[in-house]
């Protein structure tokens, strides 16, 4: 053997090194950088019918993970929490209504949250699978988002509409819509 021990763990070093650049080069393992929110200018809101009559509304407090690169859709990933506290529909109190038992039950399920396991391009836009826990129900929901850019900003948007009942929110309600229209619009710098 023409190599001593510290020379065996220098060669062992350099090959993967080495590995690790061929790897990243083919895609395998690569990382796609988290990007930071710009608050200002997303929103998370919604649209109900109650009674029949149309009621927007939105939650004022949320964060989410993003980590978006179209080249790299595998290792690309969307999380995100809303705080149930925050609901607001320019009503204080149907929002303390909403923040009962019945509806949010915002003491014992503080958070929405959502985690993607997919992310597949679709034309223009990409199909987002994932989880979407409300209250003690977790769901498999897809949504299409659109990704564009304004100015230095990464601009994601998207559109879903929710059945309540399936996640038990205001199941007593005969006046309120079963169906929920969510938008969302995230920007990112």
């Amino acid at each position: 053997m023409f190599c001593n021990r510290g020379s065996n763990r220098y060669m062992k070093k350099i090959i993967i090194y080495i590995a690790v650049l061929v790897f990243n080069a083919l895609g395998i393992f690569a990382q796609v950088t988290p990007q930071v929110l710009d608050y200002a200018s997303s929103t998370v809101t919604f649209k109900i019918k109650n009674a029949g009559i149309g009621v927007d509304g939105s939650f004022k407090e949320y964060a989410a993970i993003i980590q978006f690169d179209p080249k790299n859709l595998g290792a690309s990933h969307f999380e995100g929490k809303i705080k149930t506290k925050s609901i607001h529909t320019g009503i204080n109190g149907r929002d303390n209504h909403l923040r009962k038992e019945e509806f949010f039950y915002v003491d014992k399920y503080p958070e929405i949250h959502f985690r993607s396991t997919a992310i597949k391009p679709q034309g223009n836009t990409y199909v987002v699978s994932g989880k979407l826990t409300i209250k003690d129900v977790t769901k498999d929901v897809s949504w299409t988002l659109k990704q564009s850019k304004n100015g230095t900003l990464n601009v994601y948007e998207t559109s879903l509409t929710i059945n309540r009942l399936d996640y038990h929110v205001g199941e007593d309600s005969w006046t309120m819509s079963d169906e929920v229209l969510i938008n969302i619009i995230i920007t990112t710098k």
